[in-house]
């Protein structure tokens, strides 16, 4: 999802993205802390977080892969 595509969901929209994504990485294994910081990071595609994260990489390590360059 891109910024431009996050900033168009409503409130309840949000809150549901946000809480979906949250729990797939925690499941995942990510920390509640780093889980709710990637959560936020709408723009890095959940199954590719959630397959570095079970390959134990942490949190830092699978934003600096996956976060678009600016």
């Amino acid at each position: 999802m891109t910024a431009a595509q996050f900033e168009q969901l409503t409130a309840t929209e949000v809150e549901c993205l946000l809480r979906r994504r949250l729990h797939l990485f925690l499941d995942a294994g990510a920390q509640p802390c780093a889980a709710l910081m990637l959560a936020a990071q709408v723009e890095v595609p959940e199954d590719q977080a959630v397959a570095l994260l079970e390959q134990g990489f942490t949190v830092d390590l699978t934003l600096r892969l996956l976060y678009p360059a600016a």
